[in-house]
């Protein structure tokens, strides 16, 4: 009878602390973009050139370095006090798995980056893969799977070197099996500006560079 008279108290006490660790990891936050490599991305600061245009014409009177500058400040002051207030929580968060924090599609990227891969062989360079393509389909069934295109969209970024570095060594493995002719692999991203319509509409070439180049020799694949 006494467990079952404080039983509503506990089941109130226990989703009251449910929603509030929710509502608490929900709250925005620069979370995965705390390094300065990432803040010097073209759309990062195409972002910081509108929000720097709106706060002057409510009346700030900085330069857009020092915009940027305590914006960084405040980021990294506001990252050490969330960190502090979540703490307690983390257990829960990964017992219930509740950790994803849907912090999604804070703004467009208009500079994507779209990755490619070659391989060497009879001299010259093939193209065999490149992502969303309907010709250079090479493992395309598992890399423009949803799930792993989410992960291939992470490598572009600075902060994911180590893991790209790792990919680009899977990617070596299943060449060096799937063709045994070639002997040089190349991983690379096309990072351009997304065209505006009247640009898709004249048929005008992107604007973009290569970055993040790997080229790697192709072992023997094992028998």
């Amino acid at each position: 009878m006494a467990v079952g008279r404080f039983w509503p108290h506990v089941r109130a006490a226990l989703l009251l602390f449910h929603v509030t660790a929710v509502l608490l990891a929900a709250i925005p936050a620069p979370e995965g973009g705390m390094q300065r490599s990432a803040w010097k991305d073209p759309t990062v600061q195409g972002e910081f050139d509108e929000w720097y245009t709106r706060f002057r014409q409510l009346g700030y009177q900085g330069d857009r370095t020092a915009f940027e500058e305590g914006l960084w400040k405040f980021a990294v002051a506001y990252s050490k006090v969330r960190g502090k207030v979540l703490a307690p929580f983390r257990p829960y968060y990964r017992y219930a798995g509740t950790t994803q924090g849907w912090r999604m599609f804070v703004a467009p990227h208009r500079f994507p980056a779209r990755l490619s891969i070659d391989v060497h062989r009879n001299g010259t360079w093939e193209n065999v893969y490149v992502e969303r393509s309907t010709t250079a389909t090479w493992l395309a069934d598992i890399l423009d799977h949803d799930r792993l295109r989410s992960a291939t969209f992470r490598y572009s970024w600075p902060q994911y070197a180590k893991t790209y570095s790792q990919f680009c060594t899977w990617i070596q493995m299943r060449a060096s099996v799937d063709f045994p002719d070639a002997d040089h692999l190349r991983v690379r991203y096309f990072k351009y500006r997304t065209r505006s319509p009247e640009e898709v509409r004249a048929n005008e070439p992107e604007d973009g560079k290569w970055i993040l180049v790997r080229e790697l020799p192709l072992p023997e694949p094992r028998p």
